[in-house]
């Protein structure tokens, strides 16, 4: 959404602090908000859509009642607390700005662009970040300089002295291009306070607008050219020739500067851009090749450790300090311009890949590890799926969710991609492909999935698919603590037939408690032959709570035969409460002799 162009003063204060609020909250639908806020009869107001936007946006103001209302909204929609403070608050800024003078009349200005102080960087098309939940914070991060920040600051010098430049960030997507412009374009406004504009062509089009304007920039401005293709490489490659050519002008009249002109590219538009073509073939890009010629400043895709551990110092924007935790391969700038796309994907995501998601969280939540396998998502999705969606599928349904889930978002992992097991590397799912979670996404299926009981399916998958004893094991805890028994007892029973003593002691006090006390102990006895004894110590344990002082002695007495080393002593302190001193010394000697030094 839009901010209105409000000039300085109590309007625009009410206004960026419900925008504040409204990207705070992930920018939701108006739709949905005016929904909420008609089912809230605790709400003082009840603006529809339309005077919702208006509120957010600055469009016109709303009525006391309404702009409180909007903003309470937000902050429960945001997941914070302090509702009254920030009601106490947007009612101030409403009552101040309602009784302001009107403002003086605005001139348009003379010169192409805004002052830098008026520009507004997620105008300028810099990405948001990530927020937070409870913790009021900027749209954009603190930002921490890095090497390529001091190239750029050395061209705004030579801006400075006189010479105008142009200056072309090439990276990846979501690698930091945009912001490292912005935040040099306020190191120009800090040297030279108030001296310089930003004008960013885009209306009615990009390759249009500058087309038609570049002639009018005057000295002392910053020409705008995020994602620099649109203007260099349009459809029309006449069109962006003529810019080019208009750029190059601009940059050698010394009448009209100094200008810095500041552009944007991936590293595949550079190489088209830039490449001279082989001889007799079409060269539509002459002017543009031209005109980048020693203007590249690479961004690179990742933090170096270096400043990796810069992001640990004290202080630091909390929001970089997640990244810094679970960004993957040093990747900060794609982690938080990411997120807030990936956390919208899987929104709007379709049933099928909304589906096969949500079976990755509760996976990576129960302990499956990272690698997920693709028989895995497919035989437990279907139960994530109404009827309804269900029967819509096409016979292709795994593999459009497929697709849908591994597009990238912003430079960052889709929601769900595939893994690529390197040839030296075992393959957990023996030889099938495997796929991997983006690590937000993980984060907010622990949080928003944690009260979730898993369907059956996925329960029946990890028996079916799951070939590790140990991780079976685990599951088998995981189903157990939920009261998922007869899903514990299957996994357990598949732990067992691969070989796990662990599953074995679970399964047989899951017996127990099933007052099966034959099966119980027969498969204590079976740990026991396996070399661990712990079950038939538990079972023991188990006998004593319920008083059956001689099933107890037993099984401690069974342990002892299969060379358990405590269990002698628990028998010597029995024997001692009951009196039998001399069968007590004998155990003691006895676990002596295996090594315990407690007796």
């Amino acid at each position: 959404m839009e901010r209105a162009a409000l000039p300085a003063g109590p309007e625009r204060d009410l206004r960026d602090a419900v925008y504040r609020l409204y990207v705070q909250a992930d920018s939701p639908r108006l739709g949905d908000l005016a929904t909420t806020i008609a089912k809230d009869d605790d709400l003082p107001g009840s603006p529809g859509k339309d005077l919702i936007r208006k509120i957010i946006s600055g469009d016109g103001m709303g009525s006391q009642q309404d702009t409180v209302t909007v903003a309470v909204a937000l902050v429960r929609e945001a997941g914070c607390a302090d509702t009254a403070i920030v009601a106490d608050r947007i009612r101030y800024l409403w009552l101040t700005a309602k009784t302001a003078l009107p403002p003086e009349p605005v001139e348009p200005p003379a010169r192409l662009g805004w002052p830098v102080s008026g520009c507004d960087p997620l105008m300028l098309e810099v990405h948001p970040a990530i927020s937070i939940p409870g913790i009021g914070l900027d749209p954009l991060p603190a930002y921490l300089p890095r090497e390529h920040d001091e190239l750029l600051r050395q061209a705004a010098d030579r801006v400075m002295a006189g010479s105008s430049t142009l200056v072309t960030v090439v990276g990846g997507s979501s690698t930091g291009k945009t912001r490292a412009c912005w935040e040099l374009v306020q190191y120009l406004d800090g040297r030279e306070p108030g001296r310089w504009r930003v004008w960013h062509p885009y209306d009615p089009t990009r390759p249009e607008a500058a087309a038609q304007a570049l002639a009018g920039v005057m000295p002392y401005t910053v020409v705008w050219l995020n994602e620099a293709q649109h203007y260099l490489s349009p459809p029309d490659a006449r069109l962006g020739e003529r810019i080019a050519a208009g750029l190059r002008s601009l940059l050698h009249d010394r009448a009209r500067g100094p200008v810095l002109v500041l552009a944007t590219l991936w590293p595949q538009y550079w190489s088209a851009l830039t490449t001279r073509p082989e001889a007799g073939e079409p060269d539509p890009c002459a002017q543009a090749r031209d005109l980048l010629a020693g203007t590249a400043i690479t961004v690179p895709d990742a933090f170096t450790p270096a400043e990796m551990t810069m992001l640990d110092a004290a202080g630091v924007d909390p929001r970089l300090r997640l990244a810094a935790d679970d960004a993957e391969g040093g990747r900060i700038t794609q982690y938080l311009a990411g997120a807030p796309e990936l956390e919208n994907r899987y929104r709007t995501a379709p049933p099928a890949a909304r589906a096969i998601i949500r079976v990755a969280m509760d996976a990576r939540r129960l302990g499956h590890p990272l690698a997920l396998p693709h028989a895995l998502l497919e035989q437990a999705a279907p139960a994530y799926l109404d009827d309804h969606d269900w029967d819509s599928l096409g016979e292709d349904w795994l593999e459009q969710a497929l697709a849908y889930t591994a597009r990238p978002c912003k430079g960052a992992r889709g929601p769900l991609t595939r893994i690529r097991i390197r040839p030296s590397d075992p393959n957990p799912a023996g030889g099938q492909p495997c796929y991997r979670l983006a690590d937000y996404l993980e984060q907010t299926g622990r949080s928003q999935r944690a009260g979730v009981y898993p369907p059956d399916s996925l329960w029946s998958a990890f028996a079916a698919v799951v070939t590790d004893p140990d991780l079976l094991a685990i599951l088998g805890r995981r189903a157990e603590a939920r009261g998922r028994y007869q899903h514990a007892i299957w996994l357990y029973a598949r732990a067992v037939d691969l070989g796990s003593v662990h599953a074995l002691q679970a399964l047989s006090m899951l017996l127990e408690q099933a007052e099966d006390a034959v099966a119980a102990e027969a498969l204590a006895h079976q740990a026991a032959d396996r070399g661990s004894t712990q079950g038939l110590l538990a079972l023991a344990r188990q006998r004593e709570r319920a008083e059956d002082a001689e099933g107890a002695d037993a099984l401690y007495r069974q342990a002892v035969d299969h060379g358990d080393t405590h269990a002698p002593l628990i028998l010597a302190r029995r024997r001692k409460r009951a009196g039998d001193t001399e069968g007590a010394d004998a155990l003691y000697r006895q676990a002596v002799d295996r090594g315990n030094t407690g007796g």
